[in-house]
């Protein structure tokens, strides 16, 4: 299909091309009449198969491509258009390539040459949604996550827990529906512990479920996660409800052990994604820890109430954790009772199916050694915890019941007394033996009952304390494993414990760090806030946040949590210092890209079309002067305030030109070629140009250039318009008689080792200063303190631009009344262009 074309059009199509941005002339029926190179390339169409196609094949307004769209052409209202405009209409959309291939964009449709044509303008935002969602989804975790670990510090019984934990998860996913069920190991059954928004004629249902049994029970008998998408047609769902048609269920575990299942219902379809499944199961993961930590609780506290009726003995018992000293104090109190010539502690081993000594009490010579095993068969100790019954031998020498007793007998072991230790399940065997027969009955084993109960109690809590004790060292090791600075004080806001981390900022040891305030140790970080958190903490006794910036130009993420006791009373508070310059930097930059795109396509927009009657204006301005200097309009009275009027229009006509070059100079590449060269002869250059206006205006520029400065790879006339503008800009916020300084250096010679070689070069004045409100602005397009008519605008923009051009960073410090420092930072690498031509 031929399409004549003409030079305008052409104009507006390379245009485009030059920002790489598709764009399309369509006729007043939506087809496609011609279209730029850049199209072309993206869609992978040549002129001949897509001249004559409607727009509405590659531009989806909903779910679906659509072939019309007289909406989009005559402006009209649309469900999907976003934003429409006296100059056009712009929205977001699918847009299909010819291999099927789809990207997500911002449209713009603006009317151009009448009525009968349109020009669409496409920009690829496919990266943008991409991390908006990942924010989206980031956000919602960090506020679940949040929310999560304050309700598990507020409570401890399991059932709150469980209750608030479903309550949070429905308000912060947005369905309707939870629950969980715990296993009943008693009745080998899942029991429903806590649930919300679920009917009662279900809850009838499945209250109790057996493993395996419809969807909760699936998940606990496999032990994996699972997701059902449509639950009315899915057979794994054996109790329906009408109202729920997608599922999520991950198992509680801990250690390995199955305890739970955790189950999330919407009456959607779809509603859940596989990120959602993964957060579901690290807060199943976490409940495991809380549902055990409840269980270790519930079971201290029994043996609590357990002590506190003990007699004396069982006080000697229960005064040490250590089971070797427990029984050597046991053994020596017996004495006072019972006589025996040996006792012994042996220790069941479930998986091994074995004994072995723990504890030994003897003056005899014996091979029965601390640490020898002993097989469960054939031996006394071996039927005692096989039955769980204790055992009197009263004399072995009449009758041997077990093989492997004869060995006691040729030891001289004549009679022997063995109670089972049992609690909860059975643990081990406590002997008594004697060299004369027929030492121990039913007397001595009144006596010895209840102490082995105490002994069982003891050998419990010292596994207890070895298993919490292991707990506690891999939960140090987690403390010191994060590399962000944590700490807890105490309520009179004093350390008493920190990570490695920030042991490392402060450069301080443990021993340093304990006791000291928070100020302290933040100081010598290199902040100083304003506020200190702890007291605010303590006062509210909430969470409190604060974003704090170092002495280096860092950001830090501040934040205390209060740690409560079960009385409410506030004990302490956990600080958590995150460092965040890096992401707070690709935000801002994230940003200004976002600005200088949205420049680049308003100024190469209107650029041509205003350039045309400033010059038609120039030109009769001109004419006009000219005329004005005739002596008979002169004479005119009327006609003498004119040359004056006509002076101004043009003199301001060609301020506005000037405007209008700089906004195109900003918004496109500049042509420039890249050589190596000696940054302190460019700045001399640069002092040559402004000496006379520093002299006029009294100022004292002061040169501290380092005389080994390496030489850098750069465009010389972007870096002397990037000095100039700068040095400028001092000038015009210095006071007369102020300073300005300019200083080189290299980080080797600040004492500061990188991977690149890096030339620094600061401007410093004792100007007025910038505004702390102002600071994050400064570098932002149209952004000026000046006044009305003396500035554009755009010097410190294009400023910012230069320097990312040469793959540098400039930056600010200033401070009111004291001055302003800009720090330029430039690669000091080998030459970027090899055969010294323009880079673009």
């Amino acid at each position: 299909m031929a399409v004549l074309i003409d030079n305008k059009t052409d104009i507006i199509l390379d245009v485009f091309d030059s920002l790489a941005t598709p764009a399309f002339i369509l006729d007043a029926t939506a087809k496609i009449v011609s279209l730029n190179a850049t199209a072309r390339t993206v869609f992978l169409y040549s002129p001949d198969n897509i001249i004559g196609r409607n727009i509405g094949e590659l531009i989806s307004l909903g779910n679906d491509l659509r072939p019309e769209i007289p909406t989009l052409l005559d402006f009209g209202p649309h469900e999907h258009l976003q934003k429409e405009t006296t100059g056009g209409t712009h929205f977001e959309s699918l847009c299909k390539k010819k291999n099927g291939e789809f990207f997500f964009a911002r449209v713009s449709v603006v009317p151009y040459n009448g009525k009968d044509r349109k020009v669409v303008i496409m920009h690829d935002i496919s990266t943008q949604k991409k991390l908006q969602q990942r924010a989206s989804q980031r956000s919602k975790e960090l506020s679940i996550f949040n929310t999560f670990s304050k309700i598990l510090t507020r409570h401890t019984d399991i059932g709150m827990i469980l209750e608030e934990t479903i309550q949070m998860l429905l308000s912060r996913m947005g369905v309707d529906k939870g629950w969980v069920y715990l296993m009943d190991d008693e009745a080998g059954e899942l029991r429903l512990a806590a649930h919300r928004g679920l009917s009662k004629a279900l809850l009838r249902d499945v209250s109790r479920l057996k493993p395996g049994e419809c969807f909760s029970g699936k998940v606990f008998a496999s032990g994996r996660r699972l997701l059902v998408k449509k639950a009315s047609e899915d057979p794994r769902v054996l109790y329906r409800d009408p109202t729920i048609e997608s599922m999520a269920g991950v198992p509680i575990t801990s250690k390995g052990t199955m305890l739970g299942v955790l189950g999330l219902g919407s009456g959607e379809r779809t509603s859940f994604t596989s990120l959602d499944i993964q957060l579901l199961k690290i807060i199943a993961s976490e409940l495991g820890v809380a549902i055990e930590n409840s269980k270790l609780i519930a079971q201290l506290r029994d043996k609590m109430r357990q002590v506190e009726l003990i007699n004396e003995v069982s006080g000697i018992i229960n005064s040490s954790l250590s089971i070797g000293t427990v029984f050597r104090i046991m053994v020596s109190e017996l004495r006072k009772l019972i006589v025996y010539d040996r006792a012994s502690l042996l220790l069941y081993n479930e998986k091994a199916k074995n004994l072995i000594i723990l504890a030994l009490d003897t003056d005899m010579k014996t091979i029965l050694k601390k640490g020898v095993k002993a097989p469960l068969e054939t031996t006394s100790a071996g039927w005692v915890i096989e039955n769980n019954l204790p055992l009197i031998n009263e004399d072995l020498a009449s009758e041997i019941r077990f093989p492997l007793d004869e060995k006691l007998l040729r030891e001289g072991i004549r009679s022997t007394i063995s109670i089972p230790l049992f609690q909860d399940k059975i643990m081990g065997v406590f002997n008594l033996d004697s060299t004369e027969p027929r030492k121990y009955s039913e007397k001595d084993l009144q006596i010895l009952l209840p102490v082995a109960k105490h002994i069982s109690i003891a050998l419990e809590n010292a596994f207890l304390f070895e298993e919490i004790s292991r707990e506690k060292k891999e939960w140090e090791k987690t403390f010191d494993a994060i590399t962000d600075m944590v700490w807890i004080e105490d309520d009179r806001q004093r350390i008493i414990r920190a990570n490695k981390t920030l042991f490392m900022k402060a450069g301080l040891l443990a021993f340093q760090v304990a006791g000291k305030q928070c100020r302290e140790v933040l100081s010598r970080i290199g902040i100083h806030p304003s506020e200190c958190l702890c007291r605010k903490t303590v006062s509210t006794k909430r969470p409190s946040f604060q974003e704090v910036k170092g002495a280096g130009g860092n950001i830090f993420h501040f934040w205390a949590y209060p740690l409560m006791d079960n009385d409410g009373q506030l004990y302490a508070v956990v600080h958590y210092l995150k460092d965040v310059t890096s992401r707070k930097r690709l935000e801002q930059q994230l940003i200004r890209a976002d600005k200088l795109a949205s420049l680049g396509t308003l100024v190469a927009g209107i650029a041509h079309e205003i350039n045309n009657p400033l010059g038609i204006i120039a030109g009769y301005s001109e004419a006009l002067l000219d005329r004005a200097k005739e002596k008979r309009l002169l004479a005119v009275e009327e006609f003498e305030d004119f040359p004056e009027y006509l002076d101004t229009i043009h003199s301001e006509m060609f301020r506005c030109k000037e405007i209008l070059r700089s906004l195109l100079e900003f918004a496109r590449p500049h042509g420039g070629t890249f050589r190596r060269l000696d940054v302190n002869e460019l700045i001399k250059e640069v002092i040559l140009l402004v000496n006379h206006k520093a002299a006029r205006l009294k100022h004292n520029l002061e040169l501290r250039l380092n005389r080994d400065l390496p030489k850098i790879a750069a465009d010389p006339g972007s870096l002397r318009q990037l000095f100039m503008n700068i040095i400028i800009n001092s000038m015009y916020f210095t006071p007369e008689g102020g300073s300005i300084v300019i200083e080189t250096c290299t980080d080797e010679s600040r004492g500061v080792k990188t991977e690149i070689d890096t030339v620094t070069i600061s401007i410093s004045d004792t100007g007025i200063g910038i505004p702390g409100d102002a600071l994050d602005k400064i570098f932002d397009p149209f952004f000026t303190t000046k006044a009305v008519g003396e500035g554009t605008g755009l010097g410190l923009s294009i400023c910012h631009k230069i320097a990312e051009e040469h793959g540098g960073t400039i930056d600010v410090e200033s401070e009111v009344g004291r001055g302003t420092r800009f720090i330029i930072k430039l690669p000091a690498g080998p030459d970027r262009s090899d055969d010294q031509t323009s880079r673009y």
